[in-house]
């Protein structure tokens, strides 16, 4: 006889200066009662839900169900052809993002037309661990969401295939914010990317609980928190160049790879921390070389230059050298004058990625028995709620 999963009810709240982004993590047929019960109180005058095509048919009917027992509902796909007009959005409407990335995005332009922050139903791993939870988007700040909600029938339908790339933010977090997890993350990953939804759950308040830490007093992510950025340098510039087969979480792999050994030849990184990353990257499953036919010159071409204010690198060429986030041990970003952004030279750049493509030497093998802190551990190393045995 098979048995449905428990319900599962548990709450964060992640402060971002002096925002608060309450999160709840939920499943189970009274978690949609509850949903119905936050919508009412919400007193809308109308709900407009903003989705793709993307989103299984039945997560948006069940949503549709649920808010609609509070006031007038709509659907909204992007890229289809029922677009909003001008009185379809109004001060008293609540904007209901339901899907990924791109669909969170793309509601808080709409949302910008009301009197309050949109309702966010992220449907993917990246919503759900990074974008749902950061107040920083792509066009600048975003609106204080109303509530983040988890859900996690959503993200039982996800394929193995989404889930595992989907998980960059977790590792990320491990390496750059709270490496006291480590071991126990590595105990839970998968490399065939099937977890059970307790394993999902202490993900999702892991990664909650390191941003709260890291955005309580940066809460635009300019300065010690742009540790969140740990990786993407690198995962955006291979996004640039089009490598279509590549997903972005295995893109942020690449980078956390090019990363540690940019680091290590700065001497800022000892081998154990460069180590390190090699052995979570090989529990998550993810690619530990670059995609053919790309190569460390392609990459170079299209990285970022850093900006005015972040630290800079005593190379012969500054005005070449290239912008990342470098770690100085596990859980300890490399922070001058209150930034994370290093300016790194093209040579050490051009090292890490040929370690990564392959050309170079590979990393050492990571020693047992030592702390995997690193040898110099601080207080960034410890989130609360996050490393302890409760969390994961």
């Amino acid at each position: 006889m098979c048995s449905s999963p428990p319900p599962v009810a548990l709450d964060r709240s992640v402060g971002s200066g002096p925002a608060r982004v309450p999160l709840q993590i939920r499943a189970g047929a009274a978690s949609w009662e509850e949903l119905t019960g936050i919508a009412r109180r919400l007193a809308a005058d109308r709900f407009v839900v903003v989705s793709d095509r993307g989103v299984p048919a039945a997560h948006a009917h069940r949503v549709l169900h649920h808010l609609g027992a509070a006031a007038p509902t709509r659907l909204v796909r992007l890229g289809g052809t029922d677009a909003l007009g001008t009185g379809d959005v109004t001060a008293g409407s609540v904007v209901v993002a339901l899907g990924g990335t791109s669909v969170l995005d793309a509601a808080g332009p709409v949302a910008a037309r009301t009197g309050r922050g949109p309702l966010l139903l992220p449907t993917t791993l990246p919503a759900v661990l990074d974008t749902a939870l950061s107040l920083v988007g792509p066009a600048g700040p975003r609106r204080v969401p109303v509530l983040v909600r988890a859900q996690l029938e959503f993200l039982d339908t996800l394929a193995p295939g989404a889930v595992r790339p989907g998980l960059y933010a977790l590792v990320r977090n491990v390496l750059a914010v709270c490496p006291g997890s480590f071991d126990q993350v590595c105990a839970r990953l998968r490399p065939d990317g099937r977890y059970d939804r307790s394993a999902l759950v202490s993900f999702i308040a892991l990664c909650a609980d390191a941003r709260a830490a890291m955005t309580c007093y940066d809460p635009l992510e300019d300065g010690p928190a742009g540790a969140l950025r740990y990786g993407h340098a690198v995962a955006d510039a291979l996004r640039a160049l089009g490598v279509g087969a590549l997903r972005y979480g295995d893109a942020v792999a690449q980078g956390l790879l090019v990363a540690a050994r940019c680091a290590r030849r700065m001497g800022l990184l000892d081998a154990e921390g460069e180590a390190a990353h090699r052995e979570l990257l090989a529990r998550w499953g993810a690619p530990d070389a670059l995609p053919a036919p790309v190569t460390a010159e392609d990459v170079l071409g299209v990285l970022p230059r850093p900006q005015p204010g972040d630290s800079p690198h005593p190379g012969k060429d500054p005005e070449r050298a290239l912008g990342m986030v470098l770690l100085d041990a596990l859980g300890q970003p490399h922070v001058r004058g209150g930034r994370t952004v290093t300016a790194v030279a093209p040579d050490v750049v051009r090292d890490g990625l040929e370690a990564v493509a392959g050309t170079a030497d590979r990393l050492e093998s990571r020693p047992g028995g030592r702390d995997r802190t690193g040898t110099r551990p601080g207080p960034s190393s410890h989130v609360p709620g996050a490393s302890g045995p409760a969390a994961l």
